[in-house]
């Protein structure tokens, strides 16, 4: 009897497998041979489910991408003062290590997309903005109902988008300070507490 093997199930199955190997050893320098190894199939299999290294880098990134955005969903859900929220919505990749490889591998793709720009690659970047902008959005909307922040900023998540990619950009700096920045722009847009 044949197995039957459903498709988009192994390709996922490979990509989380792979997700440790892509921290350690980043896009550039991560082989074809490496991600069968790791994922335990033969280098032909990988050519089953992917079309070429891009392919699989772009779904191992999908996985840290939807664990990112729960945790950004969690953030805007919890019980806290608006300005903590933004905080750790704007400080979510840098807070610990492994939070820091993600940045990295993040800031590679970055560069490769601003590079070769494919329509896969813009649609992707697309697709993650609306789910960052909807989640803050979401934020800002009970920033504005609680008092927290002003009317106008209900409005303001394709500008604080913008701030959050230039802090991304910029973190490669050693006079960007990320806490710092953040701070200082939450210093002139969450009303002071009475």
């Amino acid at each position: 009897m044949a197995i039957i093997v459903n498709k988009e199930e192994k390709r996922k199955n490979i990509a989380l497998s792979c997700r440790a190997l892509l921290l350690e050893h980043g896009i550039g320098e991560l082989t074809i041979s490496q991600i069968a190894k790791t994922a335990g199939v033969g280098k032909g299999t990988i050519y089953e489910y992917f079309e070429n290294k891009e392919d699989i880098v772009f779904e191992i990134i999908r996985t840290f991408i939807v664990d990112h955005e729960k945790r950004l969903d969690e953030i805007s859900r919890a019980e806290m003062p608006v300005r903590d929220k933004l905080f750790h919505f704007f400080y979510l990749l840098f807070e610990n290590e492994t939070a820091r490889k993600h940045l990295n591998i993040y800031k590679e793709f970055l560069a490769i997309s601003l590079m070769r720009e494919t329509k896969e690659m813009l649609a992707f970047s697309e697709a993650c903005r609306e789910h960052f902008s909807a989640i803050l959005s979401r934020i800002l909307e009970s920033g504005v109902r609680s008092g927290e922040l002003e009317a106008q900023m209900q409005a303001a998540a394709a500008p604080l988008m913008l701030f959050a990619t230039g802090l991304v950009v910029d973190s490669r700096l050693s006079t960007c300070h990320a806490a710092q920045e953040i701070d200082r722009l939450l210093n002139m847009i969450v009303k002071e507490s009475k």
